[in-house]
Formats: C-alpha cells, sequence, structure tokens
C-alpha cells in the first residue's frame, strides 16, 4: 500500500497480521486480530477512514486501548486519583458499586445517552419484580432494588462524570449525563433543639456535632482533621485544601465553645492499643472501640444509626446532620457577621450557595414585620400644616 493508506506485516510465532499506519506524524502498529490477508486488510482500511476523520476535525481518533478501555477500569483509575488526594471514602466506593455491576463491563465508547437514560431509569423506578433486562438483573444481585431519589441518582452519576474527565486525553467526549432536579432541604437547628440531639450522643460523636455546628463544616471535612494542624500557641486549626470541598485551606480560631472541644479531643487523643502500648490518634476527632467500631483511635465515618436513635430519643426524627451547615450560616448572618468572613469560616465559594444556605424562616420573617411596624409607628399620624405665603403676584386671567 501507499503511505498514508498504511501496511500490513507479520511478527514472528504469531498468528495475526499486524497494521501500520502514521496519525499525526507518529507512526503505530497494532494487531487486526485477523489471521485472515482479506479480513486484515478491511480493519487496516476501517482505521485508515478513522484517521482521515481526525485528521479533518470530524471525530477524534480513539484508538484501540481507548476501544478496549471499559467503565469499570475507568472507575478503577477514578478510585486512584481519589485516594492519592486523600478523598476516597467508605461512601463514594458505596456510589459506584451499582454502577460498576450495571455498567462495568461495557466498553467505555459504546456508553450512550441512551444506555445512561435507561440506567437512571432502573434506578430511580426500580428493576420491578420481574427483571429481564440486564441492568434491572444486575441491580437485584447487589440488592439495589428500591428506587432512589433524584440527588441519590445525581450523587452516583457525579463519579462516572468524573472518571469520564479524568479520560477526556482518550475521548473527545462522553456521554450526555443529566443532573435532575433535587428538592432543597430547608431544616435548621434552634439551640435547644441542637442540645436535645446531643444529649443522646456519645461523648467523641457530641463533640463531632458540636464543631459541625458551630462552624457548618461538612462532615468528611471534620472527619479529615488531624492534630498536626493544630496550633495550640496561635489557638487556630488549619482545614489543609486537599480535604476541603472546594480545594481551598481554611483556618478557624478557637476561642469560646470551639476551644473547649479541642481541649476534650487533646485529653481523649490517647488510647491502649492491643499489647496495652498507649497511642495517640492523629486524628482530632477519633472514635472509642464499641458498637460498630471495630478499633479505639480510627477516625469518625458512618454514624447513621447512632444519629437516628438520638434524634429519635429527642422526638426529632427528621434531623440531618447536615442542617447544621444551614444553622451555622443562618446564626452567623443573625449575629452580624460579615458575609464574605462567614463564607470563609463555612467554606462557602460562592455567593449563590451561600444565599441557598441563607434560609429564613418564621421567625426571621415576624421578626421583619415587629421591625417594620416599630418603624412605621414612630412615623408622623397626621399631616403637617403647610403655610403658604403669597408672593403678591396674579395668576394671569384672574383677577380680584
Amino acid at each position: 500500500m501507499k503511505y498514508g493508506e498504511g501496511s500490513l506485516f507479520k511478527k514472528p510465532n504469531s498468528p495475526y497480521w499486524y497494521m501500520s499506519y502514521w496519525l499525526r506524524g507518529e507512526q503505530r502498529h497494532e494487531s487486526t486480530k485477523e489471521t485472515d490477508y482479506k479480513k486484515a486488510r478491511r480493519r487496516l482500511k476501517q482505521r485508515i477512514r478513522q484517521v482521515g476523520a481526525d485528521l479533518i476535525g470530524a471525530k477524534k481518533f480513539i484508538g484501540s486501548r481507548a476501544e478496549k478501555l471499559t467503565v469499570g477500569e475507568m472507575l478503577d483509575f477514578l478510585v486512584k486519583d481519589l485516594d492519592i488526594r486523600e478523598k476516597l471514602s467508605k461512601q463514594a466506593t458505596s456510589k459506584m458499586k451499582p454502577l460498576r455491576e450495571v455498567l462495568g463491563r461495557y466498553p467505555a465508547i459504546s456508553v450512550t445517552d441512551d444506555v445512561i437514560r435507561d440506567y437512571m431509569n432502573f434506578r430511580l423506578k426500580g428493576p420491578g419484580k420481574k427483571p429481564n433486562h440486564p441492568m434491572a438483573r444486575a441491580l437485584v444481585r447487589i440488592g439495589r432494588t428500591r428506587p432512589i431519589a433524584n440527588a441519590t441518582l445525581n450523587r452516583e452519576l457525579e463519579y462516572l462524570r468524573h472518571a469520564y474527565n479524568l479520560k477526556v486525553k482518550d475521548f473527545i467526549y462522553g456521554p450526555a449525563i443529566p443532573r435532575l432536579e433535587e428538592r432543597v432541604r430547608e431544616g435548621f437547628y434552634e439551640r435547644s433543639d441542637f442540645e436535645e440531639i446531643a444529649a443522646y450522643l456519645p461523648a467523641d460523636l457530641e463533640d463531632f456535632a458540636r464543631w459541625g455546628y458551630f462552624t457548618g463544616w461538612r462532615k468528611g471535612e471534620i472527619a479529615s482533621l488531624r492534630w498536626s494542624e493544630l496550633n495550640m500557641e496561635n489557638r487556630q486549626l488549619r482545614l489543609r485544601g486537599q480535604f476541603s470541598k472546594n480545594g481551598e485551606q481554611r483556618t478557624v480560631p478557637l476561642v469560646g465553645d470551639l476551644w473547649e472541644i479541642i481541649q476534650r479531643r487533646w485529653k481523649a487523643r490517647r488510647y491502649k492499643g492491643e499489647n496495652g502500648e498507649v497511642i495517640i490518634s492523629q486524628f482530632v476527632f477519633s472514635r472509642k472501640r464499641g458498637r460498630g467500631v471495630l478499633k479505639s483511635g480510627s477516625p469518625i465515618a458512618e454514624f447513621r444509626k447512632t444519629w437516628k436513635a438520638a434524634c429519635l430519643e429527642a422526638e426529632k426524627p427528621d434531623a440531618l446532620f447536615h442542617d447544621f451547615r444551614r444553622t451555622a450560616i443562618r446564626n452567623m448572618v443573625r449575629a452580624g457577621v460579615p458575609r464574605k468572613v462567614a463564607m470563609l469560616i463555612s467554606g462557602h465559594k460562592t455567593e449563590s450557595v451561600f444565599e441557598r444556605y441563607n434560609i429564613t424562616d418564621d421567625n426571621d420573617l415576624e421578626e421583619a414585620v415587629r421591625k417594620t411596624q416599630a418603624y412605621v409607628e414612630q412615623l408622623p399620624k397626621k399631616r403637617e400644616e403647610v403655610v403658604r405665603i403669597s408672593s403678591g403676584k396674579k395668576r394671569a386671567g384672574r383677577s380680584k
């Protein structure tokens, strides 16, 4: 064949024909996986057409390596990336499980918009009583048979979207992964509500919850705090950017209740190992060995059962830990903390997101009405008499 059309050749001890072609000035070699010369030639011509489409900008050349890449392998790459950045969690692994089971064996380039919508449909509605579709049967195998909320599905698909973004060099584009509308939660705590729930939490989780109540930090951000980030002399605690959701470093002065929390955790940081030796936990908020906790000194992970039990005891069954975030922001705004300062403490990056959490409740509305009424009350109720002074001039067209 001529230059630009590629060529076929054989390697020693191999039954397959290999093809050679040029792409953007680089010569490439790959197996056709064919032993018949005519079939191998058709395979080569297909590659040349793909090279031509890439050169004119019609479609990016993918190549054999990317063609073989599966969704499962992309998720493996994502896990490594999260682990390197120390952002891999049990929650992330759990969210990826249905993606792996349902789409894991799919070649990444074959996941179309229709495939994504089929997946969304089965997750939102469930696989049904008699699952016939391969996706439905896969969900049954891992016990994910209940319909899920839009927000839960959005979190799952975020990992898939992230996996494709990491492989953007291999794919010019991935499938369209839509975001569904989510119900915006508006829960918050009055101080009395919080204290009732905190009274039923174990000591290690109580301090964890108090930190969230006063700072508005996310649960994962609080759990990642290490003693190495504490400056006892200046009484400051720094959250490194790699553990912050917005990627920015955050510093919080340790005063008042926050300093008291740190002092309690400092005393509780020592624990005994299996051989009776004294070990110091590297985490500010660590757990004691007990129900659901296999080892003392472990970082705080999931505690949904303990949290739910405390909320039921306090007769607040619908309370969520994330409500602390809204509560802290509302408290800071009410206290007159400047918006920029409040955003630095809570970790909000944009004004729009901050406003979404700055929720107005009935008490705020009532206070606004009271202030308006107080202002109106001090306004004059009668019109002041105005003494008109004649200028002595006559108006045109009028006489005495």
